[in-house]
């Protein structure tokens, strides 16, 4: 019983910290914020912060590692349910989701320069996600470089809508912007996902060996 307490007691500080930290992030930005400002908008002492958390970044990360949560649990959903055939890319939808849910949030951090770090976690999140999808496909013959190279065109085409779509204030849904992206995007994947033919030979990527 005790221990079930102090589980939920452990839990309910993380939240706190890090609806504190998003909260923040709105107001002020990620880079000026210090962990203090944190700790008073979360109600937690400094020493209970240091207990679970290194820093005010270590904190961060333990917030993109739920989002992350999310989104594989929605691309793991979507792929259940098609049994024969998988989707590329199928936590997309739910990324554009839910950035039009926390449309404050993400236009005071993305391609923004005081979100730097911040940004740096999203495309870290991102890019994992898409190599993950990339493996995951069937057929797919890349090499450790074509996934690389894919995952980062990706990683930088979905921040740059996100960007555009929230900058404008463009009147899209998620699933509009997100139909978009699809349009534009599968048929590069397809493209150096499927067997290539003797007409059309392959373009083969190495990483640079040093003289």
């Amino acid at each position: 019983m005790t221990e079930t307490k102090t589980d939920k007691r452990v839990t309910r500080t993380g939240q706190a910290l890090q609806a504190a930290l998003l909260e923040l992030m709105v107001e002020f930005g990620y880079e000026r914020l210090s962990v203090q400002q944190i700790l008073d908008r979360a109600g937690v002492g400094r020493a209970t912060f240091y207990l679970h958390f290194r820093s005010k970044e270590d904190l961060l990360r333990g917030s993109f590692e739920l989002l992350r949560g999310h989104l594989e649990e929605g691309w793991h959903r979507t792929q259940a349910n098609r049994a024969r055939e998988s989707l590329p890319l199928s936590f997309s939808l739910i990324f554009f989701q839910h950035v039009d849910s926390h449309r404050k949030l993400y236009r005071a951090v993305v391609g923004r320069e005081s979100g730097v770090i911040v940004e740096r976690q999203m495309r870290r999140l991102l890019a994992d996600l898409i190599r993950e999808d990339l493996r995951s496909q069937a057929g797919s013959a890349l090499t450790g470089v074509e996934v690389d190279l894919a995952a980062q065109y990706i990683t930088g085409a979905i921040l740059a809508i996100v960007t555009w779509w929230l900058d404008r204030n463009v009147k899209l849904s998620a699933e509009e912007i997100d139909r978009v992206f699809r349009q534009m995007t599968i048929p590069a994947l397809q493209a150096i996902c499927t067997p290539v033919t003797a007409q059309e030979p392959k373009v083969v990527l190495r990483p640079n060996r040093p003289a």
